[in-house]
């Protein structure tokens, strides 16, 4: 049995986004917002963003330890949480 659950999120730009993975509704918005939370004060990601119809964004949350874990291939952190944030907003 693995020790995190997965939230992955395919956005389209100017469209709709899909998610999926095996947290439930109520998790789903949980990990996103602790997640955005935590990226207060990172600083800023200077790094281009990566130009794509559709961006992919994994969380990862350990609940163990509270920790959650990201990859995506937005290529730059600002574009990954503003589309988080975008995604967030429309749960609610």
């Amino acid at each position: 049995m693995k020790d995190y659950l997965t939230i992955i999120i395919d956005y389209t730009v100017n469209g709709p986004f899909e998610i999926s993975g095996d947290c439930n509704d109520i998790g789903k918005g949980e990990v996103l917002e602790t997640f955005l939370r935590n990226q207060i004060g990172a600083g800023k990601d200077s790094r281009k963003p990566n130009y794509e119809d559709t961006y992919r964004i994994s969380l990862q949350w350990y609940p163990s330890n509270d920790k959650i874990v990201a990859s995506c291939n937005t290529g730059n952190y600002g574009l990954r949480d503003g589309i988080l944030q975008d995604v967030l907003k429309r749960l609610c």
